[in-house]
């Protein structure tokens, strides 16, 4: 994906003395005057990140702040963890306010997102809500390094032992966030909190953005079909975590998936080789996730890839997740169906992906040509 990229960097020479704050990291018990050497550790590092204007130079800073983040002693952790924090949370604001000052460029848009990165390092749940204020910006990196921030596995554990109130309060901020989202590696990262929160909340979450999925392919608007690999294992997941509500994402999953095989039927002469390729891996990739509902499931969707696909494919989709005239085994199996049709009898197939509009043809069309 786009975003996962490990951020390398030569070694930089960071400015910001740590012998004062490294002596009391050694401490077990801490005086209030520990507390201002903190504090003058943080404002002293804040200072050099705000001056800097690379990358690395930043994140070295970064490196800093974070290696510094807790005491060297467990005992000591007690009262240097909570002093650090309330200070690193004061530094956060105050230089995000000073960024967010500066006029659009990409130094100030590199500021608030190294800024993000160190509040999704710290992996604090009160410190990460700063970011809820970085989720709607018109820059996609630093949409996903907020929402980063919101939704990282720290964050999911510290909820799901915080109780349900502050669960269920970051699911309504992530739905906010989902509405209008259009990068499927935010979208990712969304679905796989879903997956894993402790909140009956979550699975409206992970609905909507697996009908927000669906939607683009029914559309024919989708560009990034990697992203149904995470979504549907994100689905399947959820089963495990609320089986009482396992219908629903079964449903959910079901739509998806089957929409990913109609695409790859209808994709020849269509989609460029790429994204054919792409929905070969989701179709093979994520066959595996239909044992949650059917644990005898024999792997029928990759051996009709391999075959070539075509009718042969469009059986075996049939009989896994229905058909006009049938129900298919994993509606069977998990206990759900479409809907109703028309005359209020029951609806066994899933949605039908319509033909490719014509601009979708004219854009592989020229495509080749350009080749």
């Amino acid at each position: 994906m786009f975003f996962a990229i490990i951020f390398s960097f030569l070694a930089k020479t960071c400015a910001v003395s740590t012998a004062r704050i490294d002596v009391v990291r050694a401490k077990e018990t801490l005086a209030e005057a520990d507390t201002a050497i903190i504090e003058e550790f943080l404002t002293s590092a804040f200072e050099e990140f705000y001056a800097k204007t690379d990358f690395s130079d930043i994140a070295s800073v970064r490196s800093t702040i974070i290696s510094r983040s807790e005491s060297n002693l467990e005992s000591g952790q007690i009262q240097y963890g909570p002093r650090f924090l309330t200070a690193v949370q004061s530094q956060i604001a105050g230089t995000l306010e000073k960024a967010g000052k500066l006029p659009d460029s990409p130094r100030k848009q590199l500021l608030t997102m190294n800024l993000l990165i160190l509040i999704n390092d710290l992996g604090n749940l009160e410190i990460s809500k700063i970011a809820l204020n970085y989720t709607q910006t018109p820059e996609v990196t630093v949409r996903y390094w907020a929402v980063n921030c919101l939704t990282n596995g720290g964050i999911v554990r510290q909820l799901n032992t915080a109780g349900s109130n502050e669960a269920e309060q970051f699911v309504q901020n992530l739905q906010t966030v989902v509405k209008n989202e259009t990068s499927g590696d935010i979208l990712i990262l969304a679905a796989q909190f879903a997956a894993a929160v402790k909140s009956p909340a979550a699975n409206e979450l992970l609905v909507e953005i697996a009908q927000k999925r669906a939607a683009s392919y029914l559309n024919w608007q989708v560009s990034d079909e990697m992203v149904e690999c995470t979504i549907l294992k994100s689905l399947s997941d959820r089963t495990q975590i609320d089986p009482d509500n396992a219908k629903i994402t079964a449903k959910e999953f079901a739509i998806l998936y089957s929409l990913v095989v109609q695409r790859y039927a209808l994709s020849s002469g269509v989609l460029p080789a790429e994204n054919i390729n792409n929905l070969v891996s989701v179709i093979v990739l994520s066959e595996k996730y239909i044992t949650r509902f059917i644990p005898d499931w024999p792997g029928s969707l990759k051996r009709a890839v391999e075959k070539g696909g075509g009718a042969g494919l469009l059986v075996e989709h049939d009989a896994l997740f229905g058909s006009a005239s049938a129900a298919g085994k994993l509606p069977t199996a998990a206990g759900f169906d479409y809907g109703k049709n028309a005359d209020g009898s029951i609806m066994t197939a899933p949605p039908q992906l319509p033909k490719p509009p014509a601009k979708v043809i004219e854009t592989k069309s020229s495509q080749d040509a350009n080749e």
